[in-house]
């Protein structure tokens, strides 16, 4: 972050840090007060960070690339780990077909649950500030899966990650995704395909939405974050070998997860983490009601939480 940056991410830590509502003469409800700081710690961190231009993509495209979020060993590290669990997965008898029961392109879920390299790869600080931006700080996972895409399969369809909520959706994002391009993506490979700023457009794939798309390139080691309203599919690999990338889904607090990692994620795994990790897998959410009560109490600090469209 340069200098100028720096500064600005100050200046706002010292109109929020150890001043008091008397000292300041704010009589704005705590609540709002609390939502005030959510949006200055956003800002400023994506100010630390240097993550502007990405935020422009963002806003234009509804998708930006991010380098130097880990070493390339990570990458190859993810790798592995992800082709040896769907070996696994094949063998217990649950492999996740992404391509129909003749295809040879799978799905390996849960990855969160299965090994402490993917609690690193989510807690990474450059796209968890991307997604924060776009989702709010009171943001959760949905999932964390590997996906292996191999030659000769045909694309996925394209589709926003709004598939039960009718035309017209929210006008901002309810999901996003943080794509790990652990394989070079380009159109031959298989790389994600999007139509550009149809994010903005509110509404489902129209049939002929293919004729619109370009492929997400990207080299290996990069990190995508996209908005779920952006129409997006996989593409499909037309020469020798697989192409393995990772998604990381989050979706907003009141947006049912497609994995209950909570409940499979220890109290060991929870402890060795940043304190944030605990919510994001949803560890404390308000709902469903625990112990006859109407709600977990646990849970009620995130309820006052969501006043702004930024969580």
């Amino acid at each position: 972050m340069n200098s100028e940056n720096a500064t600005k991410a100050d200046g706002v830590r010292e109109r929020r840090e150890g001043v008091s509502e008397t000292q300041t003469g704010d009589i704005r409800p705590r609540a709002f007060i609390e939502a005030h700081e959510r949006l200055d710690r956003i800002y400023s961190e994506i100010l630390r960070l240097g993550l502007e231009r990405h935020i422009v993509e963002l806003e234009l495209y509804g998708y930006t690339v991010l380098a130097d979020v880990k070493p390339i060993g990570f990458f190859d590290d993810l790798r592995k780990t992800i082709l040896q669990l769907g070996v696994e997965d094949a063998a217990s008898g649950k492999k996740w077909p992404l391509a129909g029961p003749d295809g040879g392109s799978y799905l390996v879920p849960w990855l969160l649950a299965r090994g402490r390299i993917f609690e690193e790869a989510v807690m990474a600080e450059k796209p968890l500030a991307l997604v924060s931006w776009l989702l709010g700080e009171s943001c959760q996972i949905s999932s964390n899966h590997g996906h292996v895409r191999v030659e000769g399969d045909p694309p996925q369809g394209l589709h926003n990650d709004a598939p039960m909520v009718p035309d017209p959706v929210p006008d901002h994002a309810m999901t996003c995704n943080m794509m790990w391009v652990i394989d070079e993506f380009t159109r031959e490979s298989g790389a994600t395909l999007v139509v550009p700023g149809s994010h903005k457009r509110r509404g489902h794939p129209n049939p002929g939405a293919h004729r619109t798309t370009v492929p997400l390139e990207a080299p290996k080691g990069s990190v995508i974050v996209f908005s779920g309203n952006l129409i997006h599919g996989a593409g499909a690999r037309t020469i020798p070998g697989e192409r393995v990338g990772m998604t990381v889904y989050f979706k907003r607090m009141y947006v049912q997860p497609q994995e209950d990692l909570n409940a499979v994620i220890s109290d060991e795994v929870v402890a060795r983490n940043p304190p944030r990790f605990a919510h994001l897998i949803g560890r404390d959410n308000p709902y469903p009601a625990k112990d006859f009560g109407f709600f977990n109490a646990k849970g009620m600090k995130y309820m006052a939480r969501t006043v702004d469209s930024r969580g």
